[in-house]
């Protein structure tokens, strides 16, 4: 079985907030993990991550610690970088097992092909964005703020998520349709199934011969996805009975 998560923001909220989504997103792993083959995060499980020489925040250790413990069991785990997390660097990869991706990640099983991306930038209002996604991903910028303090680091960081999360809330209702129109192109390319996180809002549509799916989040919805059995299911934690699979949206049922 396949599971597919996004958009926990791990690091933002109060403590008891943050310790209510690490429970939640713990119960969900540990439920399924006799079953679990692979776990794919589709971005933005941390609201900041850096990898400084020799300093690991400490506030991410019970998730970096949950994601080995998947690891050690066998579970395949593939990190895609959000647009608040995206420098994923080697303690990822070497110390936790993790395979990373900076952009977007495709793979087939049963015969079906996937498309897996976070989904940041891709409404065309975000053309700012796209801009300063270039920037802020600059190997040369990200060695440079690697030399400012951890600490004045993460609170420059947790200033400009702030200001990332205001401004995508105020484009979430406005763009879900270039979300809509980006994944109608990736399934004329061939794709069966595409998947996205990034805009919070839970959603599995069929377009075309394909299925388009957003992962949703950790903090409002508690939402994610499965797929088992030739089968893609949105799922919610707290919330099962809104689960909603492929053959509900193609025997028409609309979400």
């Amino acid at each position: 079985m396949y599971l597919f998560l996004s958009d926990a923001h791990i690091g933002v909220g109060s403590y008891e907030d943050q310790d209510k989504r690490k429970k939640n997103l713990f119960d969900c792993l540990d439920h399924y993990k006799p079953e679990l083959e692979k776990l794919f995060i589709l971005g933005d499980l941390f609201d900041f991550w850096f990898e400084w020489k020799h300093v690991i925040l400490k506030r991410h250790f019970r998730v970096l610690y949950k994601l080995h413990e998947l690891v050690l069991r066998g579970v395949e785990i593939h990190f895609l970088a959000g647009n608040h997390d995206f420098a994923l660097g080697e303690f990822l990869r070497t110390e936790i097992g993790v395979h990373t991706h900076l952009n977007d990640h495709r793979f087939e099983v049963n015969g079906k092909s996937f498309y897996l991306t976070h989904g940041d930038g891709l409404a065309p209002a975000d053309w700012g964005y796209r801009i300063i996604k270039r920037v802020f991903r600059s190997k040369t910028n990200q060695r440079l703020f690697s030399l400012i303090h951890p600490d004045l680091g993460q609170d420059m960081a947790h200033t400009s998520s702030h200001t990332s999360r205001n401004y995508s809330r105020r484009r979430w209702d406005i763009d879900g349709w270039a979300y809509l129109e980006s994944a109608e192109e990736r399934i004329a390319e061939g794709n069966d199934y595409v998947l996205f996180g990034h805009n919070h809002e839970p959603v599995i549509r069929q377009l075309g011969n394909g299925i388009y799916l957003n992962t949703g989040d950790w903090i409002k919805y508690f939402s994610y996805a499965t797929y088992d059995e030739n089968e893609l299911k949105l799922l919610y934690w707290n919330f099962p009975f809104l689960e909603c699979s492929e053959n509900d949206i193609r025997s028409g049922y609309t979400q």
